[in-house]
């Protein structure tokens, strides 16, 4: 299943689709993707960086050992709650990208632990990218692309991070702020908690 509409991704981010055993998250906007995973993470399990509950795997450990990203997804949780195996690949490498799409293919049909959720997070992946295809058309996965922020969605993260911090920028600041944000979400991010601490 892709999603690709605002509404759509937002819907599932915050209220996951029971069906769905799986997820992957990717794009070239790397921030957008760890954004979105974050997001989705705190929806799965109470805490994200629990190691009882959370395993947390690159594209190395599976390059050291390439049966174990399917122990994880097969593995039940040690304190009896809903187990995350989060898979962060930083780059199109395609034995990391087989192994990751087999491994996908399979839970997503309920073969490995059925209460486990696999979270996969990465960069831009090409349209032969078998993770990108298996997630695409499997009934148990969800497929989230991640593109550049518009104007829009950047004046939404700069006024939602004020926020926490109860202050605020005027409209004619935040446009002005807007305008000279980098692109990449990583360090927009970084300018708005600064400008928050300044505030």
């Amino acid at each position: 299943m892709i999603l690709s509409k605002r509404p759509d991704i937002e819907r599932f981010l915050g209220r996951p689709d029971p069906a769905i055993r799986a997820a992957l998250i990717y794009g070239r906007d790397i921030g957008v993707v760890r954004d979105r995973g974050h997001q989705l993470a705190a929806k799965l399990v109470p805490n994200p960086d629990d190691p009882f509950d959370v395993a947390l795997l690159t594209e190395q450990d599976l390059a050291d050992d390439g049966g174990r990203l399917e122990g994880e997804l097969a593995a039940q949780s040690l304190m009896g709650g809903r187990r995350l195996v989060r898979l962060r690949m930083t780059a199109e490498k395609p034995a990391a990208d087989k192994l990751a799409a087999e491994a996908l293919d399979r839970h997503a049909k309920g073969e490995l632990n059925p209460d486990a959720f696999f979270l996969i997070e990465a960069g831009n992946l090409g349209r032969e990218s078998a993770l990108r295809k298996i997630a695409e058309k499997a009934n148990g996965a969800a497929a989230i692309p991640c593109y550049e922020d518009e104007p829009g969605d950047v004046a939404r993260l700069v006024r939602e991070t004020l926020a926490r911090d109860q202050v605020s920028l005027n409209a004619d600041a935040l446009q002005v702020f807007v305008q000279r944000m980098p692109k990449e979400r990583g360090v927009a991010r970084q300018e708005i908690e600064r400008l928050a601490l300044y505030l």
